[in-house]
């Protein structure tokens, strides 16, 4: 239960890290070079065989540098949705994230959903829907980040999820060092095309959301190795969205519509529905 509670906790370190860099003119892609370089190390540290990386495997290599470009595209728009729509909204359509490789993996590797998952993926489904119908003032500011936050992710969740099917742990490793070193060369080109300056909170910042970045994931993997999924990733999900919900109220006085909350509601109800096994 430490290794649940400690990577819910890390997610939201890390979400209100952005919000805090997006909402006191801090440079993004400064911030992302700090946040890439701390994770290309922490990949390296965690690698048993440090001889891999010299040892590059094509695919391997290829995987993750086209995960790298999704990396950074994703995090553009997280941060931008992150100013314009808020932590809550962007928190709630990064774990929407995991409809993709579910409907996918349901095409391409049979892995047929339950009852209960088909439902939380209906519900979801109509949820964005709801949360994009209506009247302007219902509907949220930056929708295209919304949307692509959940496509990108969805779509590297699966790559990932293809990658780690095939191949063992220390290749893993070297996929997600190749992602996060591909990841820091594009955000040095960005930065350097912005023309942007780079101050000490950039960097603390970037450090500070690079280190979670890393060990959200560790964590998870460890709390499912001890408590069963159907406890540990509906728990994340939904107490994720709720907490964020929760802070952003009551440290930032920031509220959704009321249409939004029922929106939501409904995403975090089929989230559980959907990692239900």
């Amino acid at each position: 239960m430490l290794y649940l509670i400690s990577s819910i906790g890390i997610n939201l370190c890390m979400t209100f890290l952005m919000r805090y860099s997006e909402h006191h003119n801090g440079n993004r892609y400064a911030l992302n070079i700090w946040n890439y370089l701390t994770g290309s190390f922490i990949s390296i540290f965690m690698l048993e065989d440090k001889g891999l990386i010299f040892h590059m495997d094509t695919v391997s290599l290829g995987a993750g540098f086209i995960n790298g470009i999704g990396f950074v595209a994703s995090l553009v728009f997280i941060q931008l949705s992150i100013r314009r729509n808020g932590a809550p909204l962007t928190t709630t359509f990064n774990r929407l994230e995991i409809l993709i490789p579910t409907i996918l993996s349901a095409l391409f590797f049979l892995e047929i959903p339950t009852f209960l998952q088909i439902t939380g993926l209906l519900l979801c489904s109509f949820s964005i829907f709801f949360m994009n119908w209506g009247s302007r003032e219902k509907r949220p500011p930056f929708r295209l980040g919304l949307i692509m936050i959940f496509i990108l992710g969805g779509l590297l969740d699966f790559l990932s999820k293809l990658y780690s099917r095939y191949y063992g742990s220390d290749s893993q490793t070297c996929f997600v060092f190749y992602t996060f070193l591909t990841a820091l060369a594009i955000s040095i080109v960005i930065f350097i095309r912005d023309g942007g300056k780079m101050s000490r909170q950039d960097i603390l910042i970037g450090i500070g959301v690079g280190i979670p970045n890393q060990l959200t994931t560790l964590f998870v993997l460890r709390a499912a190795a001890v408590l069963p999924a159907y406890i540990v990733y509906p728990t994340y999900s939904a107490g994720l969205i709720i907490l964020v919900n929760i802070i952003n109220y009551l440290a930032f006085r920031e509220k959704l519509s009321r249409h939004q909350y029922i929106a939501t509601g409904l995403i975090g109800l089929g989230l559980v529905l959907i990692n239900l096994t």
